[in-house]
């Protein structure tokens, strides 16, 4: 019993700290009517629509009507709660109801200071809140094009991306177009940030920017050098550019063929064949530590002369003798052998070789001496025996 009554003690207090916790604690007691921007200037000839605030600090629940007893000539104005017009709102204690002021000024409404009164009235509260507007002079339109990285580096078969901030500190929203001057055959796509839609267009409001990605793809066969871009933003009522850099470094590419081309030869099971293989730098840089091997069927035996290149300059080529060696039980047929070219950096390259093993004309000349001795053998039984 006595830690039931304990518990219960300690439950009433938890109760009783968390109302004190929920009550104002800096001693505010009343009902008021606020807006954070009781003076603010607006563009000419649009709705404006001012968000306001009734708060009970400590008070008894309250009905307050609403009203907007002083409006700029010609000008409309709705008090709107939920979305809705209202004329009156109840306040609970401690708590706030949100409401906004919506104004239409009239056709032809120009720059100046236009002056308003909202006006909140209950049981023993009077509320009054002045707002002014101001219209001033329209903001000239203006676009900015900004990135924190304008010069890119890689290799002709790097995705090049640039991340591209565009402003719009002008007065108005505006739907911002995009083009790209490039070196031909150099392909700009746009992306918004974080996404993969590609795009040429895009809604910005007012004093607000948004972050787009301009992907630059460029031909496998670029020279390695710098390359300038720009970038175009465009609307209806202003301009912006962007200027963009890429440096392309070499890249070596290797290239496999027999000689004249081939991709095949011969060879007798069990007997050396010889192979010339063709190594080509088809890139703009010199390839290096040029590494040759293969995977040929089983019991076969390769070997390259050279075994290695230390450099193979861009735009060169290199012979290289390939020994093969089948399986000395290697029937006669088609076999596949790969070569590979390893290059420092990660440059590789890979050739199929059709390799036809042939019988050897040895065992054919043996055959046919067995097949001529089996004949004499019986013509000579034949003679002997055939009297008797």
């Amino acid at each position: 019993m006595l830690l039931h009554l304990v518990a219960l003690c300690v439950v009433l207090l938890t109760a009783t700290g968390a109302d004190a916790a929920d009550k104002p604690s800096n001693g505010i007691t009343g009902v008021y009517l606020m807006t954070r921007y009781p003076a603010l200037t607006v563009r000419a000839g649009e709705t404006t629509t001012i968000d306001l605030s009734l708060r009970n600090f400590n008070r008894p629940p309250e009905q307050l009507a609403l009203s907007v007893p002083q409006v700029a000539q010609g000008w409309k104005a709705t008090i709107l709660g939920g979305g809705q017009p209202v004329e009156s709102a109840i306040v609970a204690p401690d708590t706030e109801e949100k409401l906004q002021l919506r104004l239409e000024p009239p056709a032809g409404t120009g720059p100046g200071e236009y002056h308003f009164l909202v006006d909140a009235k209950g049981d023993g509260s009077d509320l009054k809140l002045p707002i002014t507007v101001t219209i001033g002079q329209e903001l000239p339109a203006k676009l900015k094009l900004t990135t924190n990285f304008p010069s890119l580096r890689g290799t002709a078969t790097t995705s090049f991306k640039f991340r591209v901030t565009i402003a719009n500190d002008s007065g108005r929203d505006a739907t911002i177009n995009f083009s790209a001057d490039s070196p031909k055959n150099f392909q700009v796509t746009f992306t918004e940030a974080y996404g993969s839609q590609q795009l040429t267009s895009i809604p910005i409001e007012a004093g607000k920017s948004k972050d787009i990605e301009a992907s630059v793809a460029l031909p496998r066969d670029t020279p390695a050098g710098d390359y300038k871009l720009a970038l175009h933003a465009k609307s209806e009522a202003a301009s912006a550019d962007l200027d963009l850099a890429i440096t392309v470094v070499g890249q070596p590419r290797l290239a496999l063929a027999g000689e004249g081309g081939r991709l095949s030869g011969e060879a007798y099971a069990g007997q050396d064949g010889q192979l010339t293989v063709v190594v080509r730098n088809d890139g703009s840089e010199a390839a290096r530590d040029v590494e040759f091997s293969a995977t040929a069927p089983e019991g076969w035996k390769t070997s390259f002369d050279p075994k290695e290149l230390p450099e193979l300059a861009a735009g060169k080529s290199q012979p290289i003798k390939v020994s093969l060696t089948p399986s000395p039980r290697a029937i006669a047929g088609d076999y596949q052998t790969t070569i590979r070219a390893n290059a420092a950096g990660g440059q590789s390259e890979s050739a199929n070789f059709r390799i036809t093993v042939l019988t050897s004309t040895l065992w054919g000349a043996v055959g046919i001496g067995v097949i001529a001795i089996s004949l004499l053998v019986v013509v000579f039984a034949v003679a002997r025996f055939g009297r008797r």
